[in-house]
């Protein structure tokens, strides 16, 4: 009896038959019926259908057949009897339409108590062997499980494996077997075929596990065996690889423990193609889903090997050993998968077992070495990138270790902190890899380390929400030997190396590649965020050793403890070569925090009176010895970085000095201001940058205190005058020295109590105030430049106008008639600057008669045609105190340094502005006057 040609004919066909079959079942011909369903069958034996149009045609079937079967239970013994009928099917022609005939009568009759069931069950099962097609095989097979799916016999449970297991085994033979058919070129499309088959054989293990149910004796001894000899002994790739899958997804967690050994085992025995770090995975992964459900009903549990008698991780363990024995040929890219999955579940089931981790990392470490490091791929790159860093894993993980009754979850950072600490392998497995790779890791890490917001990581919601109680302690480093391995792991970032990355085309280099890669040469102050990222390190580090753990293991660094970290940090940190002008400002700032720390225990030991010389006399002297290392890490940088830091060396010297001066050193406070004068005097040549550096150590000079004695200040403050009136520019001598005559008349600094008008030791020479004011004036005077000339002029009337309001007279020595000559003689240098301007644009008055008038505006004589009027009143250009020209914006508030004047309409108009800025100076400081003397009578002798 022939087939159709195609799928579409053969559907047809099938409807056609199955609309005959049912009519001749209502009519009750059912020999009739009979005939139309075997020709109907016969469309299931052509062997040019796919699986995937097969298994079209066989739903059609099964539909059809299920009708059928239900007419047969009603209508027995009635109208037929099904053992009769059983032996009659038995004579249809073909053997695929008898089958599923003999199937489906078979079946019926097991409906009913008075049918040998299991001589059925046998005679059908072995007469399946008659179809050796592997399509049409595994169909028919599939069909008579799912006939017999609520029919096997209720009472045993060992025939029922046994008939499914023979049925399993049979499928998988011809299932592997039509990997073999037709010719070589089609060997991809026949494994994609048997991939859309594979769920009729994986079925077949499903009805195993629902038969055996919790029969861990019957599965142990029976099951498991012979599914794995059949997994081994069919040696298919594909076959193995799904079966080890199936078996590990449908049997329960419980036979997997205690049958761990031998599915182990059994990976050794495949093809040396199967991928084995996918089913251990598989493996892994049920395991872990189990111990999570386990500590959800038992939260106060204190440890996952409370459920079972066993070690786990030992198993695994010498699984790996013994793997890695015999299969010396599994390459990392399969190697390194399997070793992670197993970090998976060690930190699932021992979380605070790092000896278990360190001893997977030191599997890892010989296999490098016996793969060769020259040999690892861009692609095993990837692979230790994940593996060093996590990127792959969720650690998610159950402390034992808490002092809580309920289980709390330790964050990430926790993590990567101990394993750095307690797995030495780790590192030397990092030491490894090329440079490049190495940075891109521990920048990974450092990211984990210092992120105040890493969250804790879940597998998954509902333990999530189980866990509520979280490990919320901040992460506490407790000796020097952890501080000691982090930074050896940060090595690779903090030392300098130049040259191209490695193992990378210009074509791969990123941003991140070109930043570790720097070269040492390179001296611009660049934002470096490797360097910033090592600088939060060291503030990192210190925060952690200086903060207290709560809870029974209380932590608290002493300051020695905490000194010999620093020094520590800055060993490390010193073989950064020139980007220690990164990361020293951070260690000296540390120690800047220690420095303070001592002195309050001295200060303590004082206030309450402690009669312990030695304890006073050993943090006096730790005390002196801290500045010591600040000054040496000063000189580091400057041995480093040679002229390119002088600005930031300088400052902190200064800063230094003003620390040095608040803890009442004056010793070691005038020998960071000499070395900050020797800086000035041997680094810095422009002279624009000399007045800057000039009224930075003014400032700091002038807020001291402890440098009174011992003539200190005295000689410091000279010191500092005479380099200000050795400057290049007139210009900039004039500002430095009578910015510095402010060195010779302290203020109030009310943050350490003093008071204008109540503190009487204030360090204060009127002389010496005026000596500075007139020196100035004598340079301002000097100068060619009347438009300068007239600007500094002003700007000592300003000065001495600020002495005249905060001094007597006698103390002073800024007398009205000092102050009155010499805004007169301002008054004849605007005259001469008028004179300048031929275009006779500034003023509209004889300089003979300039004066505040009543609305407090100097007019301008220029024509409306001019059009620079308003720029005359308005000028939107100021003087900084160095005398840096200053362009303001009105609008927005901001402002801009000029540097230089365009030769162009709208710098030629700007030039023109520059002009008018003495007199604007000139005459807010004369209305400052005149409002001054609603409140102070002396300004009214005073003649603007």
């Amino acid at each position: 009896m022939a087939y159709a040609d195609t799928p579409e004919n053969a559907i047809s066909v099938i409807k056609q038959r199955t609309a005959l079959m049912n009519r001749c079942l209502s009519q009750h011909k059912l020999m009739e019926s009979l005939q139309h369903t075997s020709i109907m069958l016969t469309e299931l034996r052509n062997p040019n259908l796919s699986p995937k149009k097969y298994y079209e045609l066989y739903v059609i079937v099964f539909d059809s057949l299920t009708n059928l079967s239900t007419y047969l239970i009603e209508n027995h013994p009635q109208n037929h009897h099904l053992a009769d009928l059983y032996e009659l099917v038995q004579y249809t022609g073909n053997v695929v339409p008898r089958l599923y005939l003999m199937i489906t009568v078979g079946t019926s009759y097991l409906a009913f108590n008075d049918a040998p069931k299991m001589e059925i069950l046998k005679d059908m099962i072995e007469m399946c062997r008659g179809v050796q097609n592997p399509t049409r095989g595994l169909f028919l097979r599939y069909y008579l499980s799912q006939r017999t799916k609520e029919l096997l016999p209720e009472d045993d449970s060992l025939f029922n494996s046994q008939f499914i297991m023979n049925n399993f085994i049979e499928m998988n033979k011809l299932w592997v077997r039509l990997q073999h058919q037709g010719p070589l070129r089609e060997r991809e499309s026949r494994t994609r075929e048997r991939k859309e088959l594979q769920i009729l054989v994986g079925s077949q293990l499903v009805r195993l596990s629902q038969i055996i149910d919790d029969n861990f004796q019957m599965y142990r001894q029976d099951i498991l065996p012979t599914i794995l000899e059949q997994v081994i002994q069919c040696r298919d790739l594909v076959s193995q690889e799904y079966l080890l899958d199936v078996i590990c997804q449908v049997f329960t967690d419980e036979f997997h423990l205690k049958t761990l050994d031998t599915l182990l085992q059994t990976t050794l025995h495949l093809n040396p193609d199967v991928s084995i770090n996918k089913i251990v995975l598989t493996l892994v992964d049920r395991l872990n889903d189990y111990i999570t459900r386990q500590l959800e009903e038992e939260p106060n549990a204190t440890s996952p090997n409370a459920y079972l008698d066993m070690d786990v991780f030992g198993t695994f363990w010498d699984y790996l050993t013994l793997l890695n024995h015999e299969r010396p040929d599994l390459s990392l890219q399969q190697f390194i998968p399997l070793i992670e999955s197993i970090i998976v579940l060690s930190l699932k089931w021992y979380p605070d077992n790092f000896e278990n981790l360190n001893k997977l990392f030191e599997l890892v470490l010989q296999k490098t070495k016996d793969y060769g490091q020259k040999n690892i791929s861009l692609e095993s790159e990837h692979l230790f990138l994940n593996l060093l860093s996590f990127e792959n894993n969720k650690l998610q993980m159950s402390s034992s270790s808490t002092a809580s009754s309920n289980q709390s979850i330790i964050s990430k950072k926790h993590f990567i902190f101990q394993l750095i600490s307690k797995c030495q392998a780790y590192k030397n497995i990092l030491a490894l890899q090329n440079i490049t790779l190495q940075k891109k890791v521990v920048n990974k890490i450092l990211d984990i380390l210092m992120d105040a917001d890493t969250e804790e990581l879940t597998d998954n919601e509902p333990e999530s929400k189980l866990h509520s109680s979280r490990d919320t302690t901040h992460l506490v480093i407790e000796d020097k030997l952890q501080v000691q391995r982090l930074l050896s792991i940060c090595e690779p970032l903090i030392i300098s190396r130049s040259g191209p990355p490695t193992n990378a085309t210009s074509s791969e280099t990123n941003i991140d590649e070109v930043f570790f890669n720097r070269h040492d040469e390179e001296e611009s102050w660049i934002l470096d965020p490797i360097q910033e990222k090592l600088a939060n390190l060291i503030h990192w580090i210190m925060n952690t050793t200086s903060r207290k753990q709560t809870g029974e293991n209380k932590i608290q660094f002493s300051l020695e403890a905490q000194l010999e970290i620093l020094l520590l940090i800055k060993s490390s940190f010193i073989k950064g070569g020139i980007n220690v002008k990164y990361t020293f400002p951070a260690i000296i700032t540390n120690f800047w925090k220690l420095i303070r720390k001592c002195h309050l225990i001295l200060q303590y030991l004082l206030k309450k009176r402690v009669n312990n010389k030695t304890l006073s006399s050993h943090y006096s002297n730790l005390l002196k010895q801290m500045f010591k290392f600040v000054s040496r890490c000063i000189n580091d940088i400057f041995n480093s970085c040679n002229n390119s830091c002088t600005d930031l060396i300088l400052k902190l010297n200064l800063q230094c000095a003003t620390l040095a001066d608040q803890l009442q050193l004056g010793e070691i406070s005038y020998d960071f201001f000499s070395q900050a004068f020797t800086i000035f005097e041997e680094s810095l040549s422009d002279s624009k940058t000399q007045l800057q550096a000039l009224i930075y150590i003014a400032q700091s000079l002038q807020k001291t205190r402890s440098l009174y004695k011992e003539t200190y200040y005295d000689s410091l403050i000279v010191r500092c005058t005479l380099h200000g009136s050795k400057l290049l520019k007139k210009q900039d001598q004039c500002r430095a020295v009578y910015l510095c005559s402010h060195l010779w008349w302290a203020t109030e600094i009310s943050n350490i109590g003093e008071e204008e008008g109540i503190t009487d030791n204030f360090f204060r020479d009127g002389k010496r105030v005026l000596e500075c004011l007139q020196r100035s004036l004598r340079v301002a005077d000097s100068i060619m430049d009347n438009e300068q000339s007239c600007e500094l002029m002003i700007e000592i009337l300003n000065r001495c106008l600020y002495y005249f309001i905060h001094g007597d007279e006698a103390e002073t020595h800024i007398s009205m008639k000092y102050i009155n000559g010499l805004i007169e003689l301002i008054k004849t240098n605007l005259k001469s600057l008028k004179l300048e301007d031929n275009s006779t644009s500034m003023m509209t008055n004889s300089m003979n008669d300039l004066h505040i008038t009543g609305d407090n505006n100097i007019k301008s004589n220029t024509s409306p045609e001019d059009g620079s009027g308003s720029a005359d009143r308005d000028t939107n250009v100021a003087v900084g105190s160095d005398g840096t020209y200053i362009q303001l914006n009105t609008l927005n508030g901001s402002s801009t340094i000029i540097h230089g004047i365009v030769a162009t309409a709208s710098g030629s108009k700007l030039l023109h502005q520059l002009k008018y800025i003495p007199i604007h100076h000139f005459q807010r400081t004369c209305e400052y006057i005149e409002g001054q003397r609603e409140v102070d009578d002396r300004f009214k002798v005073i003649y603007v």
